[in-house]
């Protein structure tokens, strides 16, 4: 696809240069001399367009091109302000060279210096540049004469264009020097059929096998595609579509957002803890201070002793445990928080004494002291702690 696109680049840069070539001007003296007759002149042309007899030029030799630009085509003028006719062109072809001429110089003829000075032949500005030849025809094939089977010289002629390649038989073929021919030295040529291919200035072929004879020409009837047309055909060549493709795969968005904390409050759930039945220590316990045992309900604790029956102070001792867990069951419900209290200070305290679940109100709990006795009263708290300490009794083995 690159290589493509070089030589298309290449091909269409050749074409510009052509372009540019064609309607390139140049400037020089211009002069007149008299050519006896169309082969007479270096090109040595065998025919001519119809109209070179008359509208013919010599070529300076730095533009000659070593007769390669034998038979094309000059549009010239004269811009010297002695020219008594101005903004007047005439076409005149190339079938001579002048050796001592100038570059951009031009030796016309006679008819044509007349023709666009308005004077007789002097050394005038001339300004000119290189065209179509006018109603060429078609393009002819002329042998040389003294050609043959190993040594054969044609000459193109009456091209649009000028021409820039000859091969003969698939062979290629170099310049006569002093005369405008193709020479072929392949042995053992047909003269009867000879195929011949011929490329011009502007890159059109015209091929064929012809049958060829010395001092005279083969019609080809073909002809080359003229420079403006050849020009306005070409296809440009089309814009490098390969291009680093942008970006379509766009990054996807971070669609994991951190989450909001959503932890609530849980609900208050009333569970129905199962009945437990605390068993006493029978060790005595130390003097506990109130005011921390009573927010704790530590009154539920068998070890304390005080003065009253046994039997009401255990009445007693279950009613008041009842209230306090009912409290403190009511106060779990409603405050999530920290569901299991450790006492603070606490001392002995019996094992098995608080239930698992305390956020419910218990509806079954028993407790069966063994040999205790509570006091008639229970203590109220006071901030003075002095008269609230309960002297427990020792319980007998």
């Amino acid at each position: 696809m690159v290589a493509a696109f070089r030589f298309t680049a290449v091909l269409l840069g050749a074409t510009a240069a052509f372009a540019a070539a064609a309607d390139e001007y140049f400037e020089g003296d211009g002069t007149s001399y008299t050519l006896g007759q169309v082969s007479s002149g270096n090109c040595n042309f065998i025919s001519a367009i119809p109209t070179a007899s008359t509208n013919y030029v010599a070529l300076n030799q730095a533009q000659w091109d070593s007769l390669g630009n034998c038979g094309r085509c000059i549009e010239v003028s004269c811009i010297d302000e002695q020219c008594t006719v101005q903004n007047k062109t005439a076409v005149v072809q190339v079938l001579d060279r002048c050796p001592e001429c100038a570059h951009g110089a031009l030796d016309l003829s006679p008819t044509v210096y007349k023709e666009i000075t308005g004077l007789d032949p002097n050394r005038l500005t001339m300004r000119w540049r290189f065209v179509d030849c006018p109603d060429p025809g078609t393009v002819q094939v002329c042998l040389k004469e003294g050609s043959n089977s190993d040594w054969i010289a044609v000459q193109p002629t009456n091209g649009v264009v000028g021409v820039k390649s000859v091969t003969v038989n698939g062979g290629a073929t170099t310049m006569l020097d002093g005369a405008y021919y193709y020479v072929s030295t392949s042995s053992g040529a047909d003269l009867s059929a000879v195929k011949v291919a011929i490329t011009s200035i502007n890159g059109d072929v015209i091929s064929g096998t012809y049958s060829l004879a010395a001092g005279k020409c083969t019609d080809t009837n073909k002809q080359f595609g003229s420079g403006s047309s050849s020009q306005s055909s070409t296809t440009s060549a089309p814009a490098a579509t390969t291009a680093t493709p942008k970006a379509t795969t766009a990054a996807p968005k971070a669609t994991t957002a951190t989450p909001t904390a959503t932890t609530a409050a849980p609900k208050a759930t009333t569970a129905t803890p199962t009945a437990t039945t605390a068993t006493p220590s029978t060790t005595a316990p130390t003097q506990t201070d109130s005011s921390s045992g009573s927010e704790e309900g530590s009154y539920t604790d068998s070890s304390q002793t005080g003065q009253g029956s046994e039997s009401q102070g255990t009445s007693q001792t279950q009613q008041s445990a009842q209230s306090e867990e009912q409290d403190q069951g009511s106060s779990a419900a409603t405050t999530p928080e920290a569901t299991t209290a450790t006492p603070e200070a606490t001392t002995a305290t019996p094992e098995a004494t608080t239930p698992e679940a305390t956020t419910a109100t218990p509806e079954a709990a028993t407790a069966t002291p063994v040999a205790t006795t509570a006091p008639t009263e229970a203590p109220t708290q006071s901030g003075d702690t002095s008269k609230c300490h309960v002297r427990g009794r020792r319980n007998r083995n």
